[in-house]
């Protein structure tokens, strides 16, 4: 067996920061006895996303029948992030767990171990297998900290019944590339003169939705976001001030509403009550429940020269432990793989982007419509910024939604919503990482 460092007061104080700050829950941990090996799973998987996981949990199973499998789901957000980060830094963690891979940057330095890819080879998996961006978020300082199994950026939803109808179709009958913020406004504009409602569905007062949009358009734009410890924060205003006009315009109350909620905007569209959905793949399962006539697509260029869009990676990490057995770890790396290598009905199921290109790349794949029409999306993926407060789930996503929910509904003007953003990154970074 190997030994994980003691828990001491900088590692739980570490921990209770990369969880948000909330308070500590119990945990429990998974060994080997009696001759079988015992391995247990923690993930946020919940409604249909948590069903996918189920048959991926059941697969492994099958394949595995010397191992006592413990899966355990919890609520998505900071109680998951609570309770695995003060797992972790108790050293009684799970063997096995899901992260977003834009929370590595707070878990990877002492709450996690690192994937050996020799093991990984070994089993046939090698890093460039995986997109470029994503590699690039889940390796620090040169250490694979967490094993992708997805990519799920914003996407654009359409009905294809109401784009027709307003002249937005292609002679194939796919949607008519959109190369510029105006054309994407227009299309929103047409779209809402046939639904008499509005164009765009878009979760204007959610959080989550405001800032998958903006963060997309800003990258387009080129701004960056730089978050030092001790500040100030290094932004672009100008592309900060030019993405939040863009969400200001669009939400007019014709191309979009700028009250509709995270649930109400999946629900216009299903209701076909707008053209156009703004959200990430994972809401492929209403619209396919609503039986509508729909399809899919990348986030369109707005800006730029590269149509960024902002995407999370669900991924499996190996959380510190007191002492590690061989044979356990040995198993994770299993469960881990064969994950992976199952992830077919992962996607076709959520809308997700396989991680691993032998799926990604896979007839069966590609022949999975509309859900692979956005696949190339992978290799423009846009992390939210790195820093002890980011991420999904995050302090930053959850405040930085409050002033662009403003800049929806119209109470901050553009100008107004970048310099309350930049103010409080400002006093956020002054607080100093604790980490």
């Amino acid at each position: 067996m190997t030994t994980a460092p003691r828990l001491t007061r900088r590692t739980l104080l570490r921990a209770t920061v990369a969880a948000g700050g909330a308070a500590l829950l119990s945990s429990c941990a998974g060994g080997a006895s009696g001759g079988a090996v015992d391995l247990a799973y923690w993930n946020f998987f919940t409604g249909s996303d948590g069903e996918l996981m189920v048959d991926l949990v059941e697969a492994y199973r099958g394949e595995a029948p010397g191992v006592r499998l413990t899966d355990t789901t919890l609520m998505w957000g900071s109680p998951y992030y609570t309770k695995l980060a003060m797992a972790c830094a108790g050293g009684r963690a799970p063997d096995l767990a899901t992260m977003h891979a834009s929370r590595l940057a707070t878990f990877g330095r002492d709450l996690l171990d690192e994937w050996d890819r020799d093991e990984l080879a070994a089993r046939g998996v090698t890093l460039d297998e995986f997109p470029q961006p994503v590699q690039d978020r889940v390796v620090i300082d040169g250490r694979l900290m967490a094993l992708p199994l997805d990519t799920h950026p914003l996407v654009l939803y359409y009905n294809t019944d109401i784009c027709e109808r307003a002249g937005l179709l292609g002679a194939d009958g796919s949607l008519s590339p959109i190369r510029s913020a105006e054309q994407m406004l227009d299309a929103g504009r047409r779209a809402a003169e046939v639904t008499g409602a509005t164009g765009i569905a878009f979760g204007a007062a959610d959080n989550f939705a405001s800032w998958m949009v903006f963060w997309s358009t800003f990258r387009q734009l080129g701004g960056e976001m730089l978050l030092p410890d001790g500040g100030p924060a290094e932004v672009d205003r100008d592309a900060m001030v030019q993405a939040m006009t863009f969400m200001h315009d669009m939400c007019d109350g014709t191309i979009a509403s700028g009250t509709l909620d995270g649930p109400a905007a999946p629900a216009a569209f299903a209701s076909q009550q707008a053209g156009f959905l703004l959200i990430g793949p994972w809401e492929v399962t209403t619209a396919r429940t609503a039986e509508i006539p729909f399809s899919m697509t990348q986030f369109p260029l707005l800006y730029g020269d590269t149509p960024y869009a902002r995407a999370d990676s669900h991924s499996f990490v190996l959380p510190s432990r007191v002492s590690v057995d061989p044979a356990v770890r040995s198993a994770a790396y299993d469960m881990a793989v064969s994950m992976l290598r199952n992830s077919l009905g992962w996607a076709a199921g959520g809308g997700h982007i396989p991680a691993l290109s032998a799926v990604a790349e896979s007839p069966e794949y590609l022949a999975e419509k509309p859900i692979s029409n956005y696949r190339d999306a992978a290799q423009v993926v846009a992390f939210d910024p790195e820093g002890y407060f980011s991420g999904s789930g995050s302090t930053l996503m959850s405040r930085a939604g409050q002033t662009l929910q403003g800049v929806n509904s119209r109470a901050l003007t553009p100008e107004q919503g970048a310099d309350d953003l930049i103010g409080w990154l400002d006093q956020q970074l002054r607080l100093g990482s604790p980490l």
